[in-house]
């Protein structure tokens, strides 16, 4: 049978089952189907066939990479019990949890990663898990950041979502297109 071979060096790649941050898309996978029949596709084929046979078939996104460089995930885990989790939603969240933020605050790695704070549920101390954000999900997330939306300018955002047109090339449909669509159905 094929074996996937490192396409610099044609050595071997060994399969390493990781632990990962998932968004369940497959709760929204009907809604992401509906959404694409309303898209006007053109050709109308991709919409029928490549793209929706892939929603089809959608899994649930992995969000996380093992990664330096990227978004962190904004997600801190206590380090005596991993059942205790926070999600940091706004530098206002991530001060009131950690303190005052310095002018020059830095949201990327490392520095992010020296933000800590009590366990509110134990004795333990909240570390940010390592991983970063897949970088699709920030491009999908695109329409919405542009505008600051939700915290800023909801009525610039209101007269530009959604987009009236998206021109790419159709190996980006898996990409872009995708996480485009999926952020936007799971945020409304």
């Amino acid at each position: 049978h094929s074996y996937p071979h490192c396409w610099r060096c044609d050595s071997p790649l060994i399969y390493m089952a990781r632990d990962s941050w998932y968004i369940r898309t497959t709760a929204v996978k009907d809604r992401m189907l509906e959404n694409n029949r309303q898209v006007n596709w053109h050709p109308p084929e991709i919409g029928t066939g490549r793209f929706g046979e892939w929603l089809e078939g959608n899994v649930d996104w992995a969000l996380s990479r093992d990664r330096y460089w990227g978004t962190p995930l904004p997600i801190w885990l206590c380090d005596a019990e991993d059942e205790h989790r926070e999600v940091v939603g706004s530098y206002a969240e991530l001060a009131g949890r950690a303190g005052p933020l310095s002018d020059d605050f830095d949201p990327h790695k490392p520095a992010i990663d020296e933000l800590t704070w009590p366990c509110p549920a134990c004795d333990g101390t909240m570390r940010r898990t390592p991983e970063v954000i897949d970088a699709w999900f920030d491009s999908g997330a695109m329409p919405f950041a542009q505008w600051h939306y939700p915290f800023e300018d909801e009525a610039a955002w209101a007269r530009h979502f959604p987009a009236d047109f998206i021109a790419e090339g159709l190996d980006q449909t898996r990409g872009w297109f995708y996480s485009l669509m999926a952020i936007a159905t799971m945020m409304g």
